[in-house]
């Protein structure tokens, strides 16, 4: 597509040369073309002028014809002129630099959520932060008019949404599908996780959610007026901005005193989770303990429940996947079904 996009411009500046050293055929030749390889180019008011000026006499004739007819009035404007404006405008719709375009195809390119972002596996949640923070404010359609900048700007956001949540982000270094992951994510309700949510939210939310903490242009709540508004009050005495302000103190002081909730185990090798052990079944998952072994030891009643737990979540993903490769397959998009391959050869050892 973005090839497409590179002849489509070479081809409109070639139709413009041409018109104004008077080829009028070679011209419209290449405009015609230019807009069938891409039809978002604004060349309209360009081909209209190109076959305006084409019904025009020969050369040969027009001393005849200017002989036989009145001379135009000096102040209507010449049909070169409106082609040269046409031009003028297509050319200043395009107001954006090479290094916007070369950003934008380079995520495009990428299907890998930590490409897209440009890290490695082994990065914190910080630097996931730190990428989207960069990479959102170069590609955000406001300020990147380039063609494809909304589609990288969505790219950008759903890796971050993926990467930045361990739960969603162990799910994907699993299956490698980030579609998977998503899909499990759509439930009737939310669950809440720093501030971000599990149920799909759109690009401009995610923006708005990481750099003004989701605080949208004032909005009315139940009588409660969230924004700039709400600094004043509306007479009643609550001052609900004030109130958001102290949010961030509270929660800093609730979670000092309720139990660290920090997963046991990971089914993907990942900081600081380095230390691999395997269940009765084949399955590897990994903990960050030194001392897995001595808590939990091997044949003991504490060790398989943790196997069985992780045996179950593992499972899980596995079958879902499938499901999801197997609907793929229906409908065309692929031919091979690696986690059903999986799930089938755990189901004929066990």
């Amino acid at each position: 597509m973005d090839g497409n996009k590179d002849d489509a411009l070479k081809c409109l500046r070639i139709g413009k040369e041409a018109l104004e050293s008077g080829d009028r055929s070679r011209a419209l030749k290449f405009v015609t073309k230019a807009r069938r390889l891409d039809p978002t180019l604004l060349v309209d008011d360009l081909l209209s002028a190109i076959e305006a000026d084409a019904g025009d006499p020969p050369a040969d004739a027009s001393a005849t014809a200017a002989a036989a007819e009145p001379s135009k009035p000096p102040d209507q404007p010449s049909i070169r002129r409106r082609a040269s404006a046409a031009a003028g405008s297509s050319l200043s719709s395009a107001s954006y630099t090479e290094e916007q375009i070369s950003i934008v195809r380079e995520i495009r390119r990428k299907k890998n959520l930590y490409e897209i972002l440009g890290l490695e596996r082994s990065c914190s949640v910080e630097d996931v932060r730190k990428s989207y923070r960069k990479l959102s404010l170069k590609v955000h359609p406001d300020k990147n008019k380039a063609p494809g900048a909304e589609e990288a700007f969505k790219a950008v956001s759903k890796a971050f949404q993926c990467l930045s949540n361990e739960e969603s982000r162990r799910k994907y270094d699993i299956s490698g599908e980030d579609e998977a992951v998503y899909e499990q994510r759509a439930r009737p309700a939310a669950r809440a996780y720093n501030g971000y949510y599990e149920a799909d939210i759109d690009a401009e939310e995610i923006f708005r959610n990481f750099f003004f903490g989701g605080m949208a242009p004032a909005t009315n709540f139940g009588g409660f007026s969230f924004g700039p508004a709400a600094e004043h009050g509306s007479g009643g005495g609550f001052n609900v901005r004030a109130l958001i302000q102290l949010l961030p103190v509270l929660l800093i002081l609730l979670i000092n005193f309720l139990p660290s909730s920090e997963p046991l185990y990971s089914l993907s090798k990942s900081y600081p989770y380095e230390h691999r052990f395997t269940t009765p079944k084949g399955v590897n998952f990994y903990v960050k303990s030194t001392n897995f072994a001595q808590e939990y030891p091997p044949q003991s009643e504490e060790r398989a429940v943790v196997d069985e737990r992780v045996e179950r979540e593992y499972f899980s993903i596995l079958r879902q996947n499938c499901r999801f490769e197997m609907q793929r397959r229906q409908w065309g998009y692929i031919r091979e079904t690696p986690h059903c391959d999986m799930l089938h050869k755990f189901d004929t050892v066990n």
